[in-house]
């Protein structure tokens, strides 16, 4: 797997999340004002998905993990 450049977060929108529960999960795990997470998980439902800034792979790695592992769907690509 080729791990240099920029990768993007991209995290979808499903049917079992809450915009409370994806609010809580983008707060603890990305650090986001509780105003912040509640807009992103506004976008997430509007538009299907976002796409995060890009970023270094590893970093990008342990986010999705930690976004997976609370219930979302979210996948790492290359920029």
């Amino acid at each position: 797997m080729r791990q240099g450049g920029s990768w993007i977060i991209e995290i979808h929108n499903d049917n079992i999340n809450t915009y409370g529960g994806v609010t809580l999960v983008l707060s603890d795990v990305l650090g986001y004002t509780t105003e912040t997470a509640y807009r992103v998980a506004g976008d997430i439902d509007r538009r299907g998905k976002v796409d995060l800034a890009p970023g270094p792979w590893a970093e990008g790695e342990k986010l999705v993990a930690a976004l997976q592992v609370r219930g979302l769907r979210a996948r790492l690509r290359h920029a």
